[in-house]
């Protein structure tokens, strides 16, 4: 008996039926039906009745009575684990690619730092893989990227959705709308934001164009823009930091450009859970403050 199977007998029992205990616990039916099947043959008999036409599962009299022994064993574990972190501070690890993190996420850390000063937060910035890595090793507990991860245990979701918007330097020579024909490839400071873009920038201006820079480090676009007719395409959220820091404005274009999406992928755990959800919470009135036109808030 290990404790998985525990878990997902206590997820079937808590959910009611397969489907909702399997997506609780961020596997297929398949895998939880043979948890339970397993666990069932160890034990020596049925825990869970199967009636056909019938949605909701039922427990045997054993079920029942193994059901009161699994939470007791539940909360032994929980102790069992906690035994050596009990004078730990706890530590919330946020991991997000740098074209996402760089504008966006320095006021959400300040609110959230303010409202759980006893939390250690620990911040990385890295590519889309190295993310992946870092939740399948255990190193993140929340990651913001934006491509889908699909790793299995974890929930994941579109969190929010930026325009891509036109910005120059404060007294470029751009017209207040701004067509494709008024700006040249080589006054752009060009960063990969996201695959949508880097599609619609191939298409537009070809895949062999010559901008005036290539930035894989976000910060740096801070010192590009301020050349007289430097400009480039940047997420609402840039654009807004950018603008309230005096170091670009915003133009309109006559052009459409594919949003960006940015992903948010959470690693369940119960210890956690309060500092992860004040997170978001600081994230979604930190977007809500901006009140940026083009920024979409979903799940979070």
């Amino acid at each position: 008996m290990t404790d998985s199977e525990v878990e997902a007998f206590l997820a079937v029992c808590r959910c009611g039926s397969i489907t909702k205990a399997a997506e609780q616990l961020f596997i297929n039916q398949s895998s939880l039906s043979t948890k339970i099947k397993i666990l069932e043959s160890e034990v020596g008999c049925p825990l869970i009745e199967r009636s056909k036409g019938s949605r909701r599962l039922s427990l045997t009299d054993e079920g029942r009575r193994f059901y009161d022994m699994a939470l007791k064993y539940e909360e032994l574990v929980d102790n069992m684990l906690s035994v050596g972190r009990e004078n730990l501070p706890l530590t919330l690890r946020i991991s997000s690619v740098s074209s996402t993190g760089t504008y966006l996420f320095a006021p959400v850390y300040e609110k959230f730092m303010q409202e759980m000063p006893d939390v250690v937060l620990e911040v990385q910035d890295m590519v889309t893989k190295s993310v992946y890595t870092s939740i399948e090793e255990g190193m993140t507990d929340i990651a913001f990227t934006v491509r889908k991860l699909d790793i299995k245990k974890t929930m994941e979701y579109p969190a929010f959705s930026e325009e891509m918007v036109f910005v120059c330097h404060r007294g470029a020579d751009y017209p207040k709308a701004v067509d494709i024909a008024d700006i040249d490839i080589k006054n752009e400071i060009y960063i990969r934001w996201h695959d949508g873009f880097v599609e619609w920038h191939n298409k537009t201006f070809g895949a062999e164009a010559a901008p005036l820079i290539r930035l894989e480090l976000m910060s740096q676009l801070e010192f590009f823009i301020k050349k007289k007719n430097a400009w480039a395409i940047v997420p609402a959220s840039t654009a807004y930091a950018m603008g309230k820091a005096g170091l670009s404005e915003r133009r309109d274009k006559s052009f459409e450009i594919p949003k960006r999406i940015t992903y948010c992928t959470r690693v369940p755990n119960k210890a956690k859970a309060n500092a992860a959800n004040c997170f978001m919470d600081c994230l979604k009135r930190t977007l809500e403050e901006m009140a940026e036109p083009g920024v979409e808030i979903f799940l979070l």
